[in-house]
Order: structure tokens, then sequence, then C-alpha cells
């Protein structure tokens, strides 16, 4: 039986961009990692660099093994394998195995801060976005990301980064830090150091559409099709997101992990903005840093039992469903 041939991902476009970062959130077998692989695999054989393929704990690198499983065909002649945290390959009939890549966790890569990574000239961070209720993202992890990063980089600008991941949820602590918003399909962030690409796959779609699969998934189930398949992330909707009242007055600000918003009164509804005013005024925070001049918070306190009063009545507003989602998340 001849295997179906599908319209897979890429790279051409995205890495036109020149960019440092580079964010793609894609169908689920769109074949993102693949080519990403291929890419790194290819920089190896052909100009000696390395690579550092990135998960987020340490039980998701346990079956590392598979790693060259898919992909050592395309590669004739040459022969791979997995040596602990090491991948490494060699031509056939050669004795010597040389590093060509590392497997690493980013829960523990403050450990390798000593170590020194000359050769690397790419990190591919795979599922970069978490599926919600199968794991977490590590405490002030965008933090943690970027220090690992400048351990491999060194300062040199010599290493690229693939962030790879499904459209799973918009909340998440990378969009936050850096205002990303799935708004157009390929966008450039932080002066063209960070390169988000919103794959657009509809030939892809229409192809698994047209499996047995994908026709059952989109008779019954099409929730699942539009994140799988369409890339629609589950959380970007227009649920309870309204232009603010031009007649709501301005009461206070609140800062969290994602960033800060700005609460408004209106005669009939609360609106919680991300976009701060001239002058803050009061800023309430909920985190472990209470910096100077604000006021700490705690979820129990009267101003969040406000606020989840008026959520639940259907009366607060959001700018953005990021906004919504960072509300959710912190105050639900």
């Amino acid at each position: 039986m001849s295997k179906r041939k599908f319209s897979y991902y890429d790279f051409g476009r995205v890495l036109s961009y020149n960019a440092v970062i580079n964010m793609i959130m894609g169908a689920r077998g769109l074949g993102k990692t693949y080519g990403a692989k291929k890419i790194v695999i290819k920089n190896a054989i052909e100009r000696g660099e390395e690579f550092i393929y990135l998960r987020r704990y340490k039980p998701e690198l346990k079956n590392r093994d598979n790693f060259f499983s898919d992909i050592a065909h395309e590669f004739p002649g040459y022969e791979f394998r997995v040596n602990g945290p090491r991948a490494e390959y060699r031509l056939e009939g050669d004795d010597k195995w040389k590093t060509m890549g590392y497997f690493q966790a980013l829960s523990i890569a403050g450990h390798v801060k000593s170590v020194a990574f000359p050769l690397v000239t790419t990190i591919i961070y795979d599922e970069f976005i978490i599926e919600q209720g199968v794991t977490r993202f590590l405490p002030d992890e965008v933090t943690k990301f970027l220090d690992f990063y400048s351990t491999v980089d060194r300062y040199q600008d010599k290493t690229r980064v693939f962030m790879l991941s499904n459209a799973v949820t918009i909340m998440n602590p990378y969009f936050a830090a850096w205002g990303v918003t799935p708004e157009k399909e390929l966008t450039r962030f932080g002066d063209g150091f960070v390169v988000a690409h919103f794959v657009d796959s509809e030939k892809f779609a229409r192809e698994v559409m047209n499996t047995r699969f994908g026709r059952f998934i989109k008779d019954f189930s099409g929730t699942y099709a539009d994140y799988a398949v369409q890339n629609d992330f589950r959380d970007n909707d227009g649920r309870l997101v309204a232009k603010k009242d031009s007649k709501a007055q301005y009461d206070f600000s609140i800062r969290c992990s994602s960033g800060a918003f700005s609460v408004w009164v209106g005669q009939s509804a609360v609106f919680f903005q991300r976009r701060l005013p001239k002058k803050v005024g009061i800023m309430y925070t909920i985190t472990d840093d209470v910096r100077e001049g604000e006021i700490g918070l705690v979820r129990n306190d009267k101003i969040c039992q406000w606020l989840r009063r008026k959520y639940r009545a259907g009366r607060l507003f959001f700018d953005s469903p990021q906004s919504r989602n960072g509300f959710q998340e912190l105050f639900l």
C-alpha cells in the first residue's frame, strides 16, 4: 500500500525573515518537527554545526531514542544514534561517531550554565505551548528560557531558535511576555528578534479532511478538527470581548505574572484592559515580588471577589481574548 502524501510545512518563508526566535504554530501532523530535524541534521553533516532539542521537563525526553527513526532515510550513507544526552552520526563504515546535538530539559537547564556550546547554532523547542491539563508551564518560564538561550549563544548572535507548537492556547507566558497575537499569519515582534508564524495550512487541511479520520472529526468532533487541523486556537474567541465605554472611568491597575492591566468602571459594566493610562494611580499586584508603590493582593481580597462577581454576572468585559484568558487563569 502506497503512503499517502501531504503538503507539509516549508520553513523557507519563516527563515526569510532572518529572526532569532521563530515561533511556528501549525496543525497536528503538518511536519514542523520533521522539517526542523531535517534542517539541523543537514547543517551538522554539511557544516559541522550542532543543535539542541529542548523540551520542558525531563520525562518528555524519555523517547529520544526514536529521534532519528522517521528521518534517517533522508540521509542515505549515514548512520545515526542517540547516546545518552547526545545525538551522534557517522558515515556508513566509519568507526568514529561524531556529536551533532544534545537533548535538554528546560526545567534543569540551570545545571548547564557553565557548559559551553560553541558549535550549537539551532535550538528546537518542541511543544512549547502546553496541552491544558497535561502539564504546567515552569515558574517564570520565559526568564528560564532566555537564561538558557544566553548560556548557549554567549552573546555571539550565532544561535537560532525554532519554537514549535500546535494551536493549543493563546494564554501562554511567551505570547504575554512578547506581545504575540494571532491577528496575522506571519508577524515580527521585538524589532524583528521574534517572528511568529500562525500557519494557514488550507491545502494540508483539505488533504487531511479527505481521509477517513478527517471526515469523522469534521462530522463528529468539530472543535477538535478546528484545533488540530484548521489551526484555530481553542480560546481565541470573542466571548466577553468588547470596546470600552467612552464614559468609563479609570479605577485602578493590577499587575500579575502575565503583565499589567487597567480596570475601568462604566455605568453598567466594568472593563479589564491590557493598555494602562498615562497616569496609573493605584497599582495592585498578585505576585510574590511586590514593588515600591504597589499594594499586594491575595485571591480572596475584596477587590478580587468584586471582579469575580462582575465576571460571573456577565458584566466584566475585555479588550482581547488574551486579557480575558489571563483574567480567567488568575482569578478563577
